[in-house]
């Protein structure tokens, strides 16, 4: 293929990398999408098996906040989700749809080496042999795959900030025969009970937790008695955990009247070759026996007989290393002050640091899509929307999150379809000029005015000062 054929290559099967391709398409480029022909598209929410979607909070406080969603809103909806669920098979063909609709040049294959001079990827080498040339390249892999073979270097966790470990990882077991109700009447059952209080008493100790609250299509379990039980279920079982564990509450989403996909197994692993062979193969031997544990549980030890898992458990790795090298590399402390230079939309959602104890704070913050932290100094047409991208080990709380990172790509998009040799050469005015033509740019004014409910709140956190101290 000629460097001709493509205003911009997508590299993933990701969300992200579907849906920057859709706005790519939408506004005018030439734009192909090389993704892993085994895998479905949508990643961490087909394959991966996270149905509870973590959106944008608006729709939690505002009547049509929903609709604010961008494009990442109009998937959702083309997909039938009501609230949050996803069915991971409608995700899959929704996006297939979308990208047809939208001219996207699909190439199944998988990139093996990647050639850059000058401060500009070349050509990408395929394992068929073949290669592909691109006026621009957008990188929406989980772990930032096509950018690390360019050269780019990461930071690993925490370590960085002299904590030595990653957020916690999650087998996302799929169950048929529970229904929402048996889920909330077992919760409160054994909210009831004395033991299971005593035993959160003496594990958390005063730590608040949300409470159970049931939705068209979801349970969220706030509470941490289910894990607890579960914890103390595998314990009388003599089972060992696979890694080291911690009880906490569980996002259920409903996927069907009784089909259910469940996160809030929460585990700790240490090694960051195994959390990239978890991220990209998805869960392993012990992790995927870890679901059919869980499943036993539901069974004995909440009288759920008729539970059964439904579907091979995927994978929810939330944190593995973060890009160097970008343009702005995008703290905790920056969303708190409502940093906003490259500012093309904004994301709205509480700091989730899943298995750290943090302060709660009483709304969602809401950050700005900070376009530089997609760009690199030192590859001029590379651009990166993806969980790995360049945040902070605090910032990736909330840039971590799927729809944040669709908004990014889909403003890298557009700038890949104006751009001339570096994608830093658009106007930040014009990209979102383009996103609002297209009916995608996401901006919410009022969540970015009440960050000041939950600024001093987490300007007190141990953790937001650990990251400022360091800074």
């Amino acid at each position: 293929m000629s460097g001709q054929d493509f205003d911009l290559m997508v590299v993933g099967n990701e969300t992200e990398a579907c849906l920057s391709a859709v706005a790519a398409g939408r506004a005018g480029a030439r734009v192909g999408l090389l993704h892993d022909p085994g895998r479905s598209f949508g990643g961490l929410l087909t394959d991966g098996g996270l149905a509870y979607v973590d959106r944008d909070s608006r729709h939690e406080f505002v009547a049509d906040g929903a609709n604010a969603d961008g494009l990442f809103g109009e998937f959702l909806q083309r997909a039938g989700v009501r609230i949050v669920a996803l069915d991971p098979v409608t995700g899959h063909s929704t996006l297939a749809a979308m990208m047809a609709e939208a001219g996207v040049m699909l190439l199944g294959d998988i990139t093996k080496a990647v050639q850059t001079a000058s401060g500009r990827i070349q050509e990408v080498t395929l394992a068929s042999g073949g290669t592909v040339r691109a006026r621009h390249w957008l990188d929406a892999t989980a772990d930032g795959d096509l950018a690390e073979m360019a050269g780019v270097r990461f930071a690993d966790g925490f370590r960085e900030y002299g904590i030595d470990r990653y957020l916690g990882i999650s087998p996302l077991p799929m169950i048929d025969g529970v229904d929402a109700a048996t889920i909330a009447a077992g919760c409160e059952r054994l909210a009831a009970d004395p033991a299971m209080q005593a035993m959160r008493q003496d594990t958390f100790g005063e730590r608040r937790f949300l409470d159970l609250d049931v939705g068209p299509d979801y349970v969220l379990v706030g509470p941490p008695f289910l894990g607890l039980a579960y914890q103390r279920w595998r314990e009388a079982q003599g089972l060992p955990f696979p890694y080291p564990f911690q009880a906490d509450g569980f996002n259920v989403a409903m996927v069907g009247p009784e089909r259910s996909s469940w996160n809030g197994l929460i585990y700790f692993a240490d090694d960051l070759e195994d959390l990239l062979r978890l991220s990209r193969q998805g869960a392993d031997g012990p992790l995927q026996l870890e679901a059919a544990h869980f499943v036993r549980f539901l069974k004995d030890g909440m009288g759920w007989p008729h539970a059964r898992l439904a579907h091979p458990t995927g994978m929810y790795v939330r944190q593995a290393r973060h890009a160097l090298g970008t343009r702005h590399r995008l703290s905790l402390a920056d969303i708190v002050a409502g940093y906003d230079r490259s500012s093309v939309g904004t994301f709205a959602y509480y700091a989730d640091f899943r298995g750290f104890a943090t302060t709660p704070i009483p709304r969602p913050l809401t950050a700005h899509v900070i376009l530089d932290a997609g760009l690199f100094t030192s590859l001029a047409n590379l651009g990166m929307a993806g969980r790995s991208g360049g945040y902070t080990p605090f910032a990736h709380s909330l840039c971590r999150l799927v729809q944040y990172n669709v908004t990014l790509g889909t403003a890298l998009a557009v700038a890949a379809t104006l751009a001339g040799d570096s994608l830093a050469d658009v106007p930040v005015s014009t990209i979102r000029a383009t996103l609002d033509r297209l009916g995608i740019l996401v901006a919410d004014p009022v969540g970015l005015a009440e960050n000041a409910v939950g600024q001093p709140i987490l300007q007190a956190d141990a953790l937001f000062q650990k990251e400022t101290s360091l800074a």
